[in-house]
């Protein structure tokens, strides 16, 4: 009871506080490659290097896609922290939607008024759901090279690994 008590009073002090600066943002993006759509690929390149001729399990560029929405609050000039929500459907015999929800941080290499270099960690649950089956699992985003260019309103270009995309791109906006 008092952990959940000292945890619920810090994070009231931390939205007060988050609440006088201007240092949050939004972001909406498009990801390519993401875990999900990856999986299958790579299991359709390890069962044909082993003969099998008919996979049923087929990867097109839907099941391939992730749709982002992001939240980031700058604690400092160098470290962002937030949370990624990712949707992605994966198509063929599966037929799952995902939802994705994984806090963040993001460390900011350089950081100048129309630039920035960064670097990118996320992990969280995903929700795996079709009419008949309900799963959950841990999935991740390791954004390892990110450009942002704009002040107010960024683009952005991403390279790494995880649900949220290989490859992503987007446009961020400071509120």
């Amino acid at each position: 009871m008092r952990k959940s008590f000292l945890l619920c009073l810090l994070f009231a002090i931390s939205v007060l506080y988050a609440g006088e600066s201007v240092d949050h943002n939004v972001s909406f993006s498009y990801g390519f490659f993401n875990l999900t759509g990856g999986s299958i690929v790579a299991g359709n390149a390890v069962a044909s290097s082993f003969g099998a001729d008919d996979q049923q399990e087929d990867a097109d560029l839907l099941s391939l896609s992730s749709f982002n929405i992001a939240y980031g609050y700058e604690l400092w000039e160098k470290l962002e922290i937030g949370g990624i929500l990712t949707y992605s459907y994966t198509a063929s015999s599966f037929n799952y939607h995902s939802v994705t929800l994984m806090p963040k941080a993001k460390l900011n290499w350089i950081n100048k008024s129309d630039f920035r270099f960064y670097s990118l960690l996320a992990i969280g649950p995903a929700f795996y759901f079709n009419s008949d089956k309900f799963e959950t699992a841990a999935l991740w985003q390791a954004t390892l090279v990110g450009f942002e260019f704009g002040n107010d309103t960024s683009f952005f270009f991403e390279l790494g690994v995880g649900q949220a995309g290989g490859f992503a791109t987007g446009v961020k906006f400071e509120l």
